[in-house]
């Protein structure tokens, strides 16, 4: 008898060599896939957990940390279970890979049957089935459950009610993140961001309206109703994706065509392993729970509440994985499995640079934030200061946490569920064990965990919890580490243990500098404050990983502008050949970020790379300015020596795209001059030198030797001429075309478009005697065929002024400089920058996203 169920579909055919297969629609779609999709799910993941935050700060609020919080919070151990089982973990790890991989014998085979249509109609209705059985189960035998979870609980009776109703959220838990997986695999991602917001949102309504009559019975049933608005987001959006498939006559045609054979071929036993890790995993909680039960009433509720607010440090690094994990097993489907090391390695660094700034801020500021938060109402203080030691030792081991969310997505989907029927089956042995590994990592965590709680619960209580919860997930993400290269993926280990001891280091400064910080003010808004801006300030400076670095500059190749490099993929043995449609579309897994212009990364550090530019114009002694763009040389003075106390270097656009480009940005400012003004080598040159700084003059190629009669209501300048311009790029200063006549761009016809920007840069080149590599538009003005005619014109970057929906490398956002900057407005201007770089990613989430 065999374990393994038949999903019917015709053969593929083997692409023809030579011949160039169409390219599908997901590769015409824009290029900056993934900024827009971790913009959208940033954006509703940010809101889901602020509605988590606001509901676990109603209920600290209408019913404190007692015997009545104790009873909900286990019965919130069904739903705590079964989101990671059927929502976030072990359901992904099994669909995301089916889901790519049917999509990647669409692509193969156009005009057959639909594998998606197929692979839900062999699997959903069975998993309905599942959900079923086992929500009526839990709900009957609740009071085993709950005797099992917490032998000592004071009030068992109300727990097991609670626990009866949580029971009914394991359908609706698993119908969403069936849907879910299936979406993002179609790198669909706004519907699954959405669903703890709807999940919260009927949470809170019932808790509000409820509180009074029910009790902590009110928390329950709102778990519940919220678990039923989850799946109802879901189930729209994923009729739409079946329905833009195959149609269906056409693929009831090409059936009658030719005899069906099998093309899928899905494995039960395959999902054995990955609901073991994730109950393993989940098991952590259980241990704190049933040793925490023996323990003072309350207890439950501060690890509870501690939990929630550790994790909120997480959120972005489980977005990173949860946006690239379609890609990962995508990669794994075509068998490129350079493409997908590459792709875990860039986010282990990423992962761990951000949740170590969570950490550092929580282990500085934790007794405020827990003050601010939840210090009212029947929370105390004395329940404050309790809360907040359970998170700065929760809180060690959120690293490990991170990549262990990381690690295990590939491990997984080595072996998916789902595979093709051509290829062998897995040999018995030492692979199949393979497919255990994370659960007996998970299992020596659990065994650690439960070891040094025991030891250290007797003397510090809830405390000894926390620190045998790290002290495990630590342990289960070292062997993960050291697991995945025997899988396949061939991770370079030096490296990447390289790069996470440098960012542990940055975090351990950062933890320093913001406890010391955070000490300044007994009041919790100022302390969190001074807290978090100095974790923050600590970070980005040393907190550099190698592997995100080097995995950009391999796929970009030579220079921020370069194509990428040409590499045979590396297929796993089962793997078959792959279409070229597929080969080239996975080729490199920041493929899709790279075929249209990105913000230049600035740090590893940085949340977005926009580089900080200084825009300035006249540097003169001016009283008449009617459009404040002259600083006076006193200023502008004071301006670059502020700039060299806080640490700062000017240097121009070529030096600080070339310091990206080389992942070694420091900390550079762009120095940048628009016009060409004369009084730059007379007023400018000399500071900057004085600083070792340098600058980019931009200038109006027909305009040299004459003065700015653009500027109708301005005082006449005078422009650098000919010899000048040759002599300052003799000296090593920059010059950059700011076309041939100071015309605005956009709307002009293509002829003149291509003379302001092709003919200006070729004059300059004449007149320099070597490349002109920046442009910059007049007046700011720049639009989307303005890029285009930069880019073909053969320029490596070009520089605008505001932040838009276009900013990249050929519309680079700079920061306007004028006479009233002092240091304050600076600092205030610097601040202001990222901010935009945070605003901007949004915009360009929100702007066009699945379209």
């Amino acid at each position: 008898m065999t374990t393994d169920q038949t999903v019917t579909a015709p053969p593929t055919p083997v692409p023809q060599t030579g011949a160039e297969q169409p390219e599908p629609p997901e590769a015409r779609r824009t290029g900056s896939f993934l900024a827009r999709a971790f913009g959208v799910t940033a954006v509703l993941s940010a809101v889901g957990s602020a509605l988590g935050l606001l509901r676990d700060l109603l209920l600290a609020r209408f019913f404190g940390a007692d015997e009545g919080t104790d009873a909900f919070l286990v019965s919130w151990t069904v739903p705590e279970t079964a989101a990671p089982l059927l929502i976030e973990d072990a359901m992904a790890f099994l669909m995301v890979p089916a889901f790519s991989l049917a999509l990647v014998l669409r692509e193969e085979q156009p005009d057959g049957p639909d594998p998606v249509r197929q692979l839900t109609a062999a699997t959903l209705p069975w998993l309905l089935a599942v959900l079923c059985a086992l929500s009526g189960a839990t709900a009957l035998w609740s009071p085993a459950v709950v005797h099992t979870l917490a032998p000592g609980l004071a009030d068992p009776a109300l727990a097991i009610t609670c626990t009866r109703i949580t029971a009914v959220t394991i359908l609706p838990f698993g119908v969403a993140g069936y849907l879910g997986a299936a979406l993002r695999a179609h790198h669909r991602f706004t519907a699954p961001a959405a669903i703890y917001v709807a999940y919260n949102l009927g949470i809170l309504s019932i808790l509000t309206f409820g509180h009074g009559r029910l009790g902590v019975r009110a928390a329950a049933l709102g778990v519940a109703f919220g678990s039923l608005l989850m799946a109802g987001v879901l189930v729209l959006p994923f009729a739409r994706r079946l329905r833009a498939g195959r149609p269906r006559a056409r693929a009831g045609a090409a059936r009658r065509a030719r005899p069906a054979v099998p093309a899928l071929v899905l494995s039960p036993l395959a999902l054995l392993p990955v609901a073991a890790f994730t109950l393993s995993r989940q098991s952590q909680v259980f241990i704190e729970r049933y040793l925490g039960s023996a323990l003072p009433p309350g207890t439950i509720s501060h690890l509870n509440y501690a939990t929630k607010v550790s994790q909120l440090a997480m959120t972005t690094a489980i977005l990173i994985c949860t946006v690239t994990f379609p890609l990962v097993a995508r990669a794994l489907a075509a068998g490129d499995l350079l493409a997908a090391r590459d792709r875990v390695e860039k986010d282990l660094g990423q992962a761990a640079a951000v949740v170590l700034v969570g950490t550092s801020f929580l282990i500085a500021c934790a007794p405020a934030v827990v003050a601010l938060l939840f210090q009212r109402g029947a929370f105390s203080p004395e329940d404050t200061a309790a809360t907040a030691q359970v998170i700065q030792v929760y809180s060690l081991g959120l690293l490990a946490q991170a990549l262990t969310g990381v690690l295990v997505r590939p491990f997984f989907s080595m072996r998916p569920a789902v595979r093709r029927a051509d290829d062998p089956r897995p040999e018995a042995g030492g692979r199949q064990l393979l497919d255990w590994y994370p659960v007996a990592s998970m299992a020596v965590g659990l065994v650690v965990t439960t070891l040094v709680s025991l030891l250290a619960m007797p003397r510090f209580g809830a405390l000894g919890l926390a620190a045998g919860n790290a002290a495990g997930i630590t342990s289960t993400a070292a062997l993960l580490l050291r697991g995945l290269p025997m899988r396949g993926i061939a991770l370079r280990m030096r490296q990447v243990l390289a790069g996470q001891a440098r960012l542990l280091a940055a975090g351990v400064g950062a933890t320093a500098a913001g406890t010391l910080a955070a000490r300044v003010s007994a009041q919790p808004v100022l302390s969190i404050a001074a807290g978090g801006w100095w974790c923050w300030r600590s970070t980005p400076a040393s907190a550099r990983c190698s592997a995100p670095a080097r995995c950009w500059t391999r796929c970009a190749g030579s220079g921020p502008r370069g194509p990428a490099p040409s590499r045979p993929p590396c297929r796993s043995p089962s793997a078959r050949p792959a279409p070229e449609t597929s080969r080239r579309k996975e080729h490199c897994p920041m493929a899709a970020e790279l075929s249209h212009p990105r913000l230049p990364q600035q740090s590893a550090g940085r949340r977005y790379g926009a580089p900080w530019v200084l825009m300035y114009h006249s540097v003169a002694d001016e009283e008449d300015d009617p459009y404040l763009l002259t600083v006076s040389p006193e200023r502008f003075a004071a301006q670059m020596r502020w700039l060299a106390s806080r640490g700062w270097r000017g240097v121009s656009m070529r030096d600080l795209l070339a310091a990206q480009a080389a992942g070694e940005p420091g900390r550079l400012v762009g120095l940048t001059f628009d016009d060409g003004y004369a009084d730059f080598a007379r007023h400018v040159v000399p500071v900057l030198r004085g600083y070792g700084f340098t600058a980019t003059a931009y200038v109006v190629a027909d305009r040299l030797g004459g003065d700015n009669g653009w500027d109708v209501k301005g005082p006449r300048k005078q422009l650098l001429t000919v010899d000048q311009v040759r002599e300052l790029a003799a000296s090593g200063w920059e010059i950059g075309s700011h076309g041939l006549s100071h015309r605005a761009l956009p709307g002009v016809p293509a002829q003149v478009l291509r003379a302001e920007v092709q003919h200006s840069r070729e004059a300059l080149e004449e007149l320099v005697g070597g490349p002109v590599t920046g442009f910059c538009y007049p007046y700011g003005a720049v639009d989307e065929p303005a890029t285009r005619a930069v880019a073909a014109a053969g320029y490596d970057y070009a520089v605008a002024i505001g932040h838009s929906v276009l900013a990249g490398r050929f519309a680079l956002p700079r920061c306007y400089v004028g006479d009233r900057d002092g240091a304050w407005r600076l600092r205030a201007k610097r601040g202001r920058h990222g901010l935009r770089d945070v605003v901007t990613e949004l915009r360009r989430a929100g702007r066009g996203f699945e379209r």
